[in-house]
C-alpha cells in the first residue's frame, strides 16, 4: 500500500476534476527513442552524431559494438560525447545500472548496434563470459548454439530494448538490414539484421522505427532519407505521427523538432 501512495504522488498530471492523478500523455514523446536500420554504410553513425549539435540531445553517451562511432565523431566535439567500447554484457548492464541511477550529465543513449549485441550475447550463452578461455584453444572447435541458447537470447533482446527504451532520456538504437524473400508469393522484404522471432518482436518495442536510404535526386546523387512509415516491403513505423512518410537529409534535430511542434512540447 505504501508503494501505491508513492506512485501516486509521483503523478501530478490531473485532468479529470476529482478523479485521479495520472500520466501526461506528451511526456510519450519527449524523448526519442528510435530504432534505425539500413544496410552498412548507410548513415546510422553519422545520423546519430548529429546529437551533439542539439543541446535537447548532447551530451551523448554511444555504446560502440561495430567499433565505427569514432569515425563519425571525432569531428564533434569531444565535450558532447562519450564513446564506450562494449566487449560483453556485462559492460552493457552496468552502464545501463549507472544511467538507471540519473546520476549523470547525458541527455542521449545510443546502442550501435543491436545486430552484433545479439550475436555477442548468443557467443556468451555458448561459449562463456570468459573469452581468454574461448580463445585458448583451437579456434576450428567452433561449437553451435542450441535451442535453449536461442531462446535465451529472444528474452536477454528483449529486455534489454525495452529498459533502455524507459529511461527518462533520448535513446537510439540501431541494426543492420536483412532482405527476406517469401518462398512461396516471392515477396522481398526488408527488416531489421535479427534472428527468427526477434525480427518481429524488437520493431514493436521502440516508438519509431526508421529505415535510412540512399536515393537520387535532381541536385543530389545520394540523398539520405529516413523512410518511417510501412509500404508493405520495408519495416518501419512512427507512433508520433508526426513525421510525416519520409524525413529528406535527417538529423536528430529535425525529428525533434517536428515532434515537439506536433505535441506543444517545451523545454
Amino acid at each position: 500500500m505504501s508503494e501505491s501512495k508513492s506512485i501516486v504522488a509521483k503523478q501530478q498530471y490531473i485532468t479529470v476534476e476529482g478523479g485521479l492523478p495520472g500520466e501526461d500523455p506528451r511526456d510519450k514523446f519527449k524523448y526519442l527513442n528510435i530504432l534505425l536500420h539500413s544496410p552498412g554504410g548507410h548513415g546510422k553513425t553519422t545520423f546519430i552524431a548529429t546529437a551533439c549539435e542539439d543541446p535537447r540531445t548532447s551530451p551523448i553517451l554511444i555504446l560502440d559494438m561495430e567499433g565505427g562511432a569514432p569515425i563519425r565523431f571525432a569531428k564533434k566535439d569531444p565535450r558532447t560525447y562519450t564513446i564506450r567500447k562494449i566487449r560483453s554484457v556485462n559492460d552493457i548492464n552496468q552502464i545501463y545500472d549507472y544511467l538507471a541511477r540519473g546520476e549523470h550529465p547525458y541527455k542521449s543513449v545510443a546502442i550501435d548496434s543491436l545486430t552484433e549485441i545479439q550475436k555477442l550475447g548468443l557467443f556468451e550463452f555458448v561459449y562463456g563470459t570468459d573469452a581468454s578461455k574461448v580463445f585458448k584453444g583451437n579456434l576450428l572447435e567452433i561449437k553451435s548454439a542450441e535451442i535453449q541458447h536461442w531462446g535465451k537470447s529472444q528474452t536477454q533482446m528483449a529486455m534489454m530494448v525495452r529498459y533502455f527504451r524507459d529511461l527518462p532520456m533520448h535513446v537510439f538504437f540501431t541494426t543492420l538490414t536483412q532482405t527476406l524473400k517469401d518462398e512461396i508469393t516471392g515477396k522481398i522484404s526488408y527488416t531489421v539484421a535479427l534472428p527468427g522471432k526477434q525480427a518481429d518482436e524488437i520493431p514493436g518495442i521502440p516508438d519509431i522505427v526508421g529505415y535510412l536510404g540512399i536515393t537520387k535526386t535532381k541536385d543530389n546523387p545520394n540523398q539520405r532519407i529516413l523512410i518511417v512509415q510501412p509500404d508493405n516491403k520495408i519495416v518501419c513505423k512512427d507512433r508520433t505521427d508526426a513525421l510525416g512518410t519520409v524525413v529528406e537529409e535527417p538529423t536528430v534535430t529535425k525529428l525533434l523538432d517536428k515532434i515537439w511542434s506536433t505535441y506543444g512540447i517545451t523545454e
